[in-house]
């Protein structure tokens, strides 16, 4: 009996033939050895989700030619990846008819569309799942051709006959119990020997209606089926090899911490590090399944494990940083300041699901940080009622992640002197005890974050 590793995909890792090739070596060499058999679970080709919404939009405008269009600039480039692959004949052909099936589909849809003049979150949904079941078909046809010398099976298994969901479109809700019972038969084939590809991000309803989970939620629906498989490790193959110390567009020395525990890495997602999908780890905390992030481009890197238990030795695990950040402050409007005040100010968020990132409250004054969405001016309605409101953009949110930041003396001191040369518009510490949050202007944080990290790494 095998046990069973989850390796999955993003849409650069697949985005071409070339691309594939590496994914496919990465498969045989990671996911199949002795006693050990994967899932691979891939996103969309590159850019090809951005493209299914463009065809959404054209469709709705009523510009039918130029979605078409689209749609037979798609049809070319996946044919073109799956003859770059150079399959056999009976191969290439099996999967251009299955894709041919896809993108008349895809045609239908947009007819549908025209017809009645929306794009409801259902058909959304329908359109969307086109990408991942397209790289799927071509990855599963390549992926056997190779193992055929060592009389491997290859399953493509459709995340929608097995990966249930709510029926909340654009934003649907695994159903984790149901996923476990269907995915049985699954995990039979695989601890049997098989390998399987599905697509991540995409599953179905109880009726039988296409769902996406979100944009960024492949990682997540993998957890989600390494823990319904009991995996042995979850892979995240990605651009990066592993979580970095920061973002090494901004801070050139920045590095792969070898490991980081699951509430430093959700924390770190939360905060903007791009690795991970925020919702990822979840899953995989609560089972107790490690998970490694790799990068496709340099696998012979280790990378970063995430381990379900502190690590110890690390007390900052890294810098997070998220842009476009407005800075919200409520000011009493009373000479003395009202009790009233403060949950007034957070039913308005709540009512607007808003929710800040970092808070500061004072004796009569509260400052937020949120991110700025089309809601946050409606704020107004409420929170005038009992203080006045202000919005200040062009902010940044950086923020200090690691379990060991309470617990160390002289972090503070050492964090003020990395920005003694910044101004820092908000500080905010002790709801969370491993993250230290503070805002600086969009202008600072690049010197910000440079700073920061040459202080503590």
């Amino acid at each position: 009996m095998s046990k069973i590793v989850i390796q999955k995909f993003g849409g650069t890792s697949v985005q071409d033939a070339d691309a594939m090739r590496r994914a496919i070596t990465i498969v045989k060499k990671h996911g199949i050895k002795r006693g050990i058999r994967s899932l691979v679970v891939l996103s969309a080709c590159a850019g090809v989700t951005n493209a299914l919404i463009r065809i959404g939009e054209l469709s709705l405008l009523g510009k039918i030619e130029q979605a078409h269009k689209a749609i037979s600039d798609l049809d070319q480039r996946h044919f073109g990846i799956l003859h770059d692959l150079h399959l056999s004949l009976r191969s290439e052909q099996e999967a251009s008819l299955a894709l041919r099936y896809i993108w008349r589909e895809l045609r239908t849809l947009v007819r549908g569309v025209e017809l009645l003049g929306e794009l409801t979150p259902k058909m959304k949904d329908k359109l969307l799942s086109a990408g991942e079941r397209a790289s799927t078909v071509i990855f599963s046809h390549a992926l056997r051709e190779d193992l055929d010398d060592r009389q491997v099976t290859v399953h493509l298994f459709d995340a929608r006959e097995f990966f249930l969901t709510d029926s909340q479109f654009c934003s649907a809700r695994p159903q984790v119990n149901e996923i476990a019972k269907q995915m049985k038969l699954i995990g039979k084939r695989l601890t049997s020997g098989a390998i399987g590809v599905t697509q991540g991000f995409i599953g179905s309803t109880k009726r039988g209606e296409t769902t996406t989970i979100g944009r960024g939620g492949s990682d997540f629906s993998a957890t989600i089926m390494g823990v319904a498989l009991n995996a042995q490790e979850i892979q995240i193959w990605t651009d990066v090899a592993g979580i970095y110390t920061c973002d090494p567009r901004i801070v050139p020395h920045a590095y792969a911490q070898p490991f980081i525990s699951f509430v430093d890495a959700s924390t770190m997602a939360y905060f903007g590090a791009k690795v991970l999908h925020p919702e990822t780890i979840g899953p995989a905390v609560e089972a107790g399944i490690p998970v490694r992030v790799l990068s496709a481009k340099e696998p012979e890197k280790k990378g970063t494990t995430i381990l379900t238990r502190p690590t110890e030795d690390i007390v900052v695990a890294g810098i997070a940083i998220k842009r476009n950040i407005i800075l919200a402050k409520a000011s009493a409007n009373a000479m003395v300041p009202q009790c009233s005040t403060l949950p007034i100010v957070f039913n308005a968020l709540r009512t607007k699901n808003i929710v800040p990132l970092a808070t500061s409250v004072s004796f009569d004054d509260i400052l937020l940080a949120i991110e700025a969405t089309d809601k946050y001016s409606e704020l107004h309605e409420e929170i005038d009622k009992v203080s006045k409101l202000e919005f200040s953009h062009h902010h940044a949110l950086l923020t200090l992640v690691g379990q060991g930041l309470r617990y160390n003396p002289g972090i503070a001191a050492k964090l003020f002197n990395s920005l003694k040369q910044i101004n820092c518009e908000m500080i905010s510490y002790g709801g969370s005890e491993n993250a230290i949050s503070f805002v600086v202007s969009e202008n600072d944080v690049e010197t910000a974050a440079k700073n920061i990290h040459k202080e503590f790494f």
